[in-house]
């Protein structure tokens, strides 16, 4: 038994290390997305060494939480925001329903109650897209690109659109919604998207090369861009911090907090995938991650002022 305890120490201590490699390739990034469970396996193996009175051993488990706790912290501390007091106020929302959720009335229900501007919603399938006609006394503007391989997407919008379009950005092979929205007069260019999640070195090269080509689309609308969806990756990841540097943007993240969007309910493998990004002139003035409604992703909402 001692013998295993080791060697989950042992896993704890080189998983924190490997985070940091995580730009040289896809099984090192993979480690990069737990920070927060490192931290607390960490601290909690720390005290079976404390029992077991062996203080080197303490001592390193110890270095490696407090390693990650300050990632964690660098994450979960405010972004700052600008105060756009004469600013046209925008409410957006980014759900990934789950193509196999059965759950539309829930679904629907909770986008309705939210009483959102703007709505992102993916992995929609021709079910889905039927579910979602629901909202269209609501939400009259829409663009609607329904698929049966979890890569189905819908916009929808109660401000009329300046453009609209489908785009299926150089490199990937699955859509996003490109949109400028006319906010009583401004015009908002808005993006949603849903990358293909690294399960393989493939797919995290091709989710890479998306990231890469939101930044340019973001960067291009410098000043008031909004980007929305579930992005397969979490802030930890070298590939994050690069979107969101390249595309001049920063986390809607007004407040306190590290508050996981996929797999919720199970925090061992809980994670942040989901994100609203906005370019730094834009006020934020919360953020809220939705309940459970039959999906493995909660909902993340933001309440953003766009300066005229």
């Amino acid at each position: 038994m001692k013998g295993v305890f080791d060697v989950v120490c042992l896993l704890g201590v080189v998983s924190t290390g490997m985070g940091f490699l995580a730009s040289r390739g896809w099984f090192y990034e993979l480690t990069s997305h737990f920070r927060v469970q490192l931290t607390v396996a960490l601290l909690l193996l720390s005290l079976g060494m404390v029992l077991q009175r062996r203080r080197g051993a303490v001592a390193v488990l110890l270095i490696g939480a407090l390693v990650n706790g300050a990632l964690v912290l660098a994450v979960a501390r405010p972004q700052p925001t600008p105060v756009v007091s004469q600013g046209v106020p925008l409410r957006v929302v980014s759900l990934n329903v789950h193509t196999a959720n059965q759950e539309h009335d829930r679904v629907v229900a909770y986008l309705r109650g939210t009483e959102a501007d703007v709505i992102v919603a993916l992995e929609v399938d021709n079910r889905w897209a039927l579910a979602l006609e629901g909202l269209n006394d609501r939400y009259p503007h829409r663009v609607v690109e329904a698929r049966e391989d979890n890569f189905g997407i819908v916009l929808l919008s109660r401000k009329p659109f300046v453009r609209s379009q489908v785009v299926d950005l150089p490199g990937s092979e699955v859509p996003s919604i490109d949109v400028t929205l006319d906010v009583d007069g401004v015009h908002v260019p808005v993006l949603g998207t849903h990358p293909v999640p690294p399960a393989t070195p493939s797919y995290a090269a091709e989710r890479n090369r998306q990231l890469v080509l939101i930044a340019t689309w973001a960067a291009s609308h410098a000043g008031k861009a909004v980007v929305l969806g579930d992005l397969n990756t979490t802030p930890w990841s070298p590939h994050f911090s690069r979107l969101l540097a390249d595309g001049h943007l920063v986390r809607a993240h007004p407040h306190w907090g590290v508050v996981p969007t996929w797999m919720a309910d199970q925090p061992w493998v809980a994670l942040l995938l989901d994100h609203v990004l906005v370019s730094p002139e834009i006020g934020v003035v919360s953020v809220e991650v939705g309940p459970d409604v039959g999906s493995d992703h909660r909902a993340i909402r933001a309440d953003l002022r766009v300066p005229r």
